[in-house]
């Protein structure tokens, strides 16, 4: 869903009352518009849903440092 909203003199906008519960926005500008997303004010509980597992977070560390040391192996090989 889309907002119209007004910029004050000082270069303010008022997010709209819906978004107006995050702490911060990520603004990225290209050029012609700009894009703001934004941030939860606890990011973790709020995206604490959105992947299903039964994994522990240690157990997830340790794939991610896995797959991490993986790819800056392969990355290395290539470049020689």
């Amino acid at each position: 869903m889309g907002y119209v909203v007004k910029v004050d003199d000082r270069g303010r906008i008022k997010l709209p009352k819906k978004l107006a519960n995050a702490s911060s926005v990520i603004v990225i500008d290209t050029e012609t518009f700009f894009v703001g997303i934004p941030v939860p004010k606890d990011p973790l509980a709020a995206t604490a849903d959105i992947i299903k597992t039964d994994l522990s977070v240690k157990e997830l560390k340790e794939l991610a440092e896995k797959e991490a040391e993986k790819d800056a192996l392969e990355r290395a090989k290539r470049r020689q």
